[in-house]
């Protein structure tokens, strides 16, 4: 009798070591899940709002050197979701279309580009701004040089420039076309000074300048021409400049 309750007793207390363990190495695993699930979500939200960066100034992207970094960002956040994800094919096929995205480079830059709304251009300017705070937390993350980010934020000073000039540009270009040079040679004269007035050094803004004093300069040519070939060339030519002194205000 004795001797069957000790055994009792025993197998009672390997059930109870036996439900331990169980219970242990269960609760380890549903930690285990809950951590994945956890880096998971931290993840693919963290590749979300990257990959939002980088659509975000698609049609304006005129140069890669910002885009770049946030594709090596996203790209290491894909692969890094590689390794936790139940679903790797989707993934997979995810970081695919990122390296297809990338290759295809940017847009070139046209002077000549059509009009953005209000909405658009608030649109792109809360892109930018958020782009830079990226750009900045990677910088100190250590993921870009100070150089290289100097450069990148530069460059999307210059956008802003761009965006802040499109709607003028586009008139001045209208009114170019239509033969209006006395409001064209107005719009071009505000824009060339706020390009020489902003220290960004950037190839679009030389490509813009050039777009502008090649237009003045068609325009100017003929008025030149005919001030050179007057009786009193030197009081047309005075003539010419005032009447430039005193710009038509731009259509609103």
């Amino acid at each position: 009798m004795a001797t069957l309750q000790i055994l009792t007793i025993i197998f009672l207390m390997i059930i109870v070591v036996l439900s331990v363990i169980v219970g242990t190495r269960a609760h380890q695993k549903e930690k285990e899940a809950t951590a994945r699930r956890f880096k998971q979500m931290q993840l693919a939200n963290r590749a979300e709002r990257v990959e939002q960066h980088i659509k975000g100034l698609v049609d304006i992207n005129t140069d890669t050197i910002a885009t770049d970094v946030l594709y090596d960002f996203y790209l290491d956040t894909l692969r890094e979701l590689l390794q936790h994800a139940d679903d790797p094919e989707r993934v997979e096929v995810m970081i695919a279309k990122a390296e297809e995205a990338r290759d295809s480079g940017s847009v070139i830059f046209n002077p000549e580009a059509e009009a953005l709304s209000f909405q658009a251009k608030t649109n792109y300017k809360e892109r930018l701004t958020k782009v830079a705070k990226m750009l900045l937390f990677l910088r100190r993350k250590g993921r870009i040089s100070n150089n290289h980010y100097q450069a990148c934020y530069d460059y999307l000073r210059w956008l802003n420039l761009w965006i802040q000039l499109n709607r003028q540009l586009v008139q001045a270009n209208t009114n170019f076309i239509n033969g209006d040079a006395r409001v064209a040679q107005t719009l071009y004269g505000v824009i060339l000074s706020h390009i020489k007035s902003d220290s960004i050094e950037r190839p679009e803004k030389k490509i813009l300048e050039d777009f502008v004093k090649e237009r003045m300069k068609k325009m100017l040519s003929p008025s030149i021409e005919a001030a050179q070939n007057a009786e009193d060339p030197e009081e047309a030519l005075t003539q010419l400049i005032q009447n430039l002194d005193q710009p038509t205000p731009p259509s609103p």
